[in-house]
């Protein structure tokens, strides 16, 4: 059974590309059957199940249109992403041993880990990319006995759905994550940015004939533009060294990056995921819109993300909401009053289908795994309903409509550790389905006085809300 969803942030193009190059590099198979397409089906099985709960490792497919398509997917926010090569150089070297464990960590194949070890341009990675979306733009695929495609398109007057058309549509729109792939932050091959390459490379990316909506300037490793965020933990952590550049802000040849991002000549404007960033950068953002964009309101937007609970970087504690001290406080994740930032400017705050970042140690050791499955599909979902809670709480705090900025951005296929039971976009419909009754509590209880009379919604108008509907007016909006 399809739920009608949109997702905000995902990768499908990862492992399927990664496959190619054990054939013809960048070829997206038309044989849906292959490993090397995009539409290939490959569910998580048994085992690996239980490689994912006692390792956190996902082997299987999360985000190939096939299950896009059985879970009901209408339009999905793909994220193109040149993979770092901060995650195939590591503290164990490039021999055969730590290409098996970075595979095994990455699940591209061997043959793409060499190439992303050998390759000397990001750039010609991103574009390899691009161009493997675009080779399958169109072509018809059945699934279940329904015949699918997906589109790429290039503003929101180009999505049309209809629900009883001959051919089902799924409708992509283009990010990149990672300012990296603009041919910077190479420094671990002695590579240092030309200012003139990156900056024509962000002319080139925006006249690309399907249009990029926005980007994430930053992502695990340093790129000579802006500052990232501690993202890495465990195994990862050991054997990745993300230090250089952690925590720092934009550096003047970032800031000539963002300005042309935002330049909004010919509508051709790229907007900003805040994701990733250092607090630093994301305060040196914000200030930057106040001072050169002051009578403009350009929305903020987290494409995959979660809540720290705490109410600013500057006032670590707590605001006193219903779910306080059940979220990881790491400051990749978001603050209160950045919440309300995100809010007041229109803007969107997709949440992250990954359990290392929606909840604390003891929260998530809480939702369980040794639990019938029912159970287990009702504690894993609060992982996501608090963080919409919280969300909605805060906003209603501050006199804001509480459901309208919460929407889904799994980052499925990002090497996530996805939450149990809900393995893959194909489970979204049942994922509606508990959410609802997380809603169906939290409204009809007490502590529901206490939001203002205007956001008291019912429980599938809050879902609905974050299922597809804020995404869905923000691309009106925005797209």
């Amino acid at each position: 059974m399809e739920t009608p969803f949109i997702d905000l942030h995902l990768h499908p193009a990862i492992k399927p590309l990664g496959k190619s190059f054990n054939g013809t590099p960048g070829l997206n198979n038309p044989n849906k059957n292959r490993s090397d397409s995009i539409w290939n089906y490959d569910p998580p099985t048994i085992l690996d199940k239980i490689t994912n709960i006692a390792l956190t490792l996902t082997k299987f497919r999360q985000s190939d249109f096939t299950s896009l398509a059985k879970g009901g997917a209408q339009v999905v926010v793909v994220s193109m992403y040149a993979l770092e090569k901060g995650f195939v150089m590591t503290k164990l070297g490039t021999a055969l041993p730590g290409d098996l464990l970075n595979d095994l960590v990455i699940g591209t194949g061997l043959k793409r880990i060499n190439h992303v070890q050998r390759m000397t341009s990001y750039f010609s990675d991103l574009e390899m990319e691009y161009q493997f979306y675009r080779q399958l733009d169109g072509k018809h695929f059945k699934v279940d006995g329904r015949w699918h495609r997906y589109k790429l398109v290039s503003g929101f007057h180009e999505i049309d759905i209809q629900p009883e058309a001959p051919v089902s549509t799924i409708y992509v729109i283009l990010t990149i994550e990672g300012g990296h792939a603009f041919d910077c932050g190479l420094g671990i091959i002695k590579k240092k940015a030309n200012p003139a390459q990156v900056l024509a490379n962000v002319d080139r990316v925006k006249q690309w004939e399907n249009r990029l909506f926005f980007m994430g300037l930053t992502h695990h490793f340093e790129n000579e533009l802006v500052g990232h965020a501690k993202s890495l933990s465990g195994l990862v952590e050991k054997i990745c060294d993300q230090t250089d550049g952690m925590n720092e802000g934009f550096t003047d040849l970032g800031w000539k990056v963002l300005r042309k991002l935002l330049d909004n000549t010919n509508g051709r404007r790229v907007l900003i995921d805040l994701k990733h960033m250092s607090v630093k950068a994301r305060e040196e953002y914000y200030l930057f819109l106040n001072n050169e964009h002051p009578d403009e309101n350009i929305p903020l937007l987290v494409s995959h993300g979660a809540v720290t609970g705490l109410i600013s970087h500057i006032n670590l504690t707590d605001g006193g909401f219903l779910n306080s001290g059940k979220f990881q406080t790491n400051d990749i994740n978001f603050y209160d009053d950045e919440i309300v930032r995100i809010a007041q400017s229109g803007g969107l705050f997709g949440i992250q289908f990954d359990e290392r970042r929606l909840g604390d140690k003891q929260e998530v050791k809480d939702s369980g795994n040794n639990l019938s499955r029912r159970k287990m599909l009702f504690k894993k979902s609060k992982l996501i309903w608090n963080q919409i809670q919280h969300i909605a709480e805060v906003l209603d705090h501050n006199n804001l409509p509480a459901w309208e900025t919460a929407c889904i951005g799994t980052d499925n296929d990002g090497m996530v550790n996805p939450i149990n039971g809900f393995w893959s976009a194909e489970e979204m419909p049942m994922l509606d389905s508990y959410l609802e009754k997380h809603a169906f509590n939290f409204i009809t209880s007490s502590d529901a006085l206490n939001l203002r009379p205007f956001n008291r919604l019912t429980a599938d108008e809050i879902v609905e809300r974050f299922m597809r509907e804020n995404a869905w007016e923000f691309l009106k909006r925005n797209f």
